[in-house]
């Protein structure tokens, strides 16, 4: 699949994963399910990828969605940011106290 190269995420994905990603595809009617915050209307592009919308070991056809491969990658990047930021180390120490306080 396009875009999985250096990705682990395929191991973990159900061995049925192929009929799926068909599945959800089709009941979406190939056509990206993202709601565009400029108008409040589909996205429409042509759907090429399916997006987790919550648990990303949840493989129910309700969580899942199909996605134009834009607004795909918009959301796993933002993700990925996030949890790189929740991991990333504080590089400051936190305030002391002020001395006033302290007894």
């Amino acid at each position: 699949m396009p875009g999985w190269k250096g990705s682990t995420r395929r191991h973990t994905l159900p061995p049925n994963w192929p009929d799926i990603r068909r599945a959800v595809l089709r009941r979406d009617g190939y056509q990206c399910t993202h709601i565009r915050a400029d108008t409040g209307n589909r996205c429409g592009e042509r759907a090429t990828d399916v997006d987790h919308l919550g648990d990303r070991d949840d493989h129910r056809l309700q969580n899942l969605a199909a996605k134009c491969a834009g607004h795909h990658r918009r959301k796993s990047s933002r993700q990925g940011a996030e949890a790189a930021n929740a991991r990333r180390i504080p590089r400051n120490r936190p305030p002391d106290p002020h001395p006033g306080l302290t007894a």
